[in-house]
């Protein structure tokens, strides 16, 4: 995924994606990286877990918004 992020970022579209694994996302190198303390394969939030899915919505949203450049990384939570 960070390796198509790049090339969006290129064509100039913004990108983030959400992580819950810092050290194997990071070595990847994504553009933005939004961090979640969720488990693997519910990145944004649980089924039918509809507030947690808003709130990574609205971090990476957020992230693209107010983010200086690539290499921005939202803090676990």
């Amino acid at each position: 995924m960070s390796l198509i992020a790049r090339g969006l970022e290129e064509a100039g579209f913004p990108t983030a994606l959400v992580s819950v694994m810092r050290p194997l996302s990071s070595a990847a190198r994504p553009p933005r990286q939004v961090l979640r303390k969720l488990n693997i394969g519910a990145t944004v939030g649980r089924p039918h877990d509809v507030e947690t899915q808003r709130e990574t919505l609205r971090k990476l949203v957020s992230l693209i918004e107010n983010a200086e450049g690539p290499g921005a990384v939202d803090p676990a939570s």
